[in-house]
């Protein structure tokens, strides 16, 4: 087990497709010749990126992860993009990583149940970056609610419960039902299990406040919106619940097209921690994000408070 000492910079919000790196992507292509997926390194990076967009949208944010689904997936391959993950962590000296991950284009490509996908992902982090990466499922709101449902049911084996720090929902959160939901989440909340759905990022407060109230979720990606509604607000500081913020991933899907509300978030009283989000597409890093929450009011005291924050948190569900 991790002690209070081995954890000091924690990013709390990440993605493992957002983290596989231009330069992986671009060597994978040359190595197998799959011009298919670009015939120049900065194809690819157009291809993966957001930064160099006018244009800050959503859905062309999600467009960026096309790429890596045109990927014929090995287990080689597999290990390899997460090696390159992992080296980038320790590049940027974080002592543990929030990694959300799904699992169906594994799955497609090697003919895995979900069972064997999940452990051999957790093999090859604890390979590359032992016992420094708590690896968080993944549901897609748009996805069927069959698959959904199956995923989430992987909690009940006792061959994969040990493996996932939490589970998380993702995507187009029009699609979010607090009726689907509910059990899903109590199975994890019973599992002992960190509980989380990005909401009230492009959408309104609802569903943060739905989140919460109906669900009760431990925590909330980006959630911005959330200042909106007193209620919501009060209800979040009553439950304790924390929002795991991305400033940069903010900007870059036109959430947040002026001042972001992380300073007002943190005067009304709501706990924050602050991650990457997806830092290829974003070209950002955690100290950066850091820098960009001073720049946006954020005081030393409240940065200091966010680290702890993701520390103690990090230490209540680590595996």
């Amino acid at each position: 087990m991790l002690s209070e000492d081995d954890i000091n910079i924690v990013d709390t919000h990440r993605h493992l497709g957002g983290s596989i790196p231009v330069s992986w992507v671009w060597q994978t292509i040359q190595d197998n010749n799959w011009t298919y997926m670009g015939e120049s390194e900065s194809e690819v990076v157009k291809s993966m990126t957001m930064y160099n967009n006018k244009e800050r949208d959503l859905h062309l944010f999600l467009d960026k992860f096309k790429i890596l689904d045109q990927i014929r997936w090995t287990e080689d391959l597999i290990d390899g993009s997460i090696r390159s993950v992992c080296e980038i962590l320790k590049t940027e000296n974080i002592d543990y990583c929030w990694m959300d991950f799904s699992i169906n284009k594994y799955m497609e490509a090697m003919n895995w149940h979900k069972k064997e996908a999940i452990q051999f992902i957790y093999d090859s982090f604890n390979t590359h970056y032992p016992r420094r990466v708590g690896l968080i499922l993944s549901l897609k709101y748009e996805s069927t609610r069959a698959s959904q449902r199956q995923y989430a049911q992987l909690i009940e084996d006792p061959d994969i419960v040990d493996l996932l720090f939490g589970i998380d929902l993702v995507g187009d959160e029009r699609y979010f039902d607090n009726t689907f939901y509910k059990p899903i989440f109590e199975q994890w909340s019973n599992a002992g299990k960190m509980t989380r759905a990005h909401t009230s990022e492009c959408l309104d407060w609802q569903n943060s406040y739905n989140a919460i109230k109906n669900l009760n979720v431990t925590n909330i990606a980006h959630g911005i919106n959330i200042i909106h509604d007193k209620n919501a607000v009060d209800i979040a500081i009553d439950r304790g619940v924390t929002f795991d913020l991305g400033v940069t991933s903010n900007y870059m899907t036109g959430a947040c097209k002026q001042n972001h509300p992380i300073a007002k978030m943190l005067d009304m009283g709501l706990k924050l921690t602050l991650g990457t989000d997806d830092p290829v597409q974003c070209n950002c890093t955690l100290e950066g994000e850091y820098k960009l929450a001073k720049k946006c009011g954020v005081s030393t005291d409240q940065m200091l408070k966010m680290m702890n924050v993701a520390k103690a948190n990090t230490l209540k569900y680590v595996v």
